[in-house]
């Protein structure tokens, strides 16, 4: 039999089974979603800093299901880093968490994700982490031909620099100087949030269904819907 109707009479016992009810679905594991997401990864984006340069990468994922509801939970390993390459004052592992709802565009026959929520940004304690609070702050905050008025700490700089003001750079570098990761971290969640959801949400995490596997194509033809269920992604006949 000829491989065009041997995929003709596939789908037609297919068909066949559907209508009695005997294949009412077909399931996508975690680990295979990971593999889709993986394709799009490392993803570098610029993080925006007073008087200075970041950036934040994407750099792995892990996806799960959450079997009460109808939820894709991924969890995206990340870094961000302040500063020159070479020699950053702010470096930081995190971990991002998102959830969203799937759905399925019958007329595209594509798997989207929305309700995107982040739910959680948290940093990682590991030896990649570091805070600058040398003097070598003043490279980045104080321009050149000031540095050499200064003698004393970086403290001490920034008093003179900053006393009575409201600069934006010299409040960013109040942070800084409180030695806190957390406290540099919040102030830039927003972004990173806002940063992440926009990825989530880009074109190509959409995931349009292959004709040529047979399970996607006999769901592209007599699939209604996706939902999460037994811990699977599931695509309901």
């Amino acid at each position: 039999m000829k491989p065009k109707w041997r995929l003709k009479l596939r789908l037609f016992t297919a068909k066949i089974l559907i209508k009695i009810g005997k294949l009412t679905h077909a399931d996508y594991t975690s680990a295979e979603l990971k593999q889709i997401l993986d394709k799009h990864l490392p993803e570098t984006f610029r993080i925006d800093v007073p008087k200075s340069k970041g950036e934040l990468t994407l750099l792995q994922a892990d996806i799960s299901m959450d079997k009460k509801q109808n939820l894709i939970n991924v969890q995206i390993f990340s870094s961000i880093v302040i500063g020159r390459f070479r020699n950053p004052i702010y470096r930081a592992h995190l971990t991002v968490k998102l959830a969203a709802y799937p759905t399925y565009e019958v007329a595209t026959a594509t798997v989207k994700l929305e309700k995107i929520l982040v739910t959680n940004v948290q940093l990682v304690n590991d030896e990649y982490s570091i805070i600058e609070d040398s003097l070598e702050l003043l490279d980045i905050f104080f321009p050149k031909n000031l540095q050499n008025l200064f003698t004393g700490t970086v403290k001490s700089a920034f008093g003179l620099m900053t006393a009575g003001g409201s600069d934006a750079a010299a409040n960013y570098m109040k942070l800084y100087l409180s030695g806190s990761k957390q406290r540099i971290l919040d102030y830039h969640r927003p972004q990173i949030e806002a940063l992440v959801s926009d990825f989530a949400r880009k074109e190509y995490l959409q995931y349009q269904l292959n004709t040529s596997v047979f399970e996607e194509h006999l769901f592209s033809l007599y699939g209604k819907k996706v939902i999460v269920e037994d811990g699977k992604l599931r695509f309901k006949f």
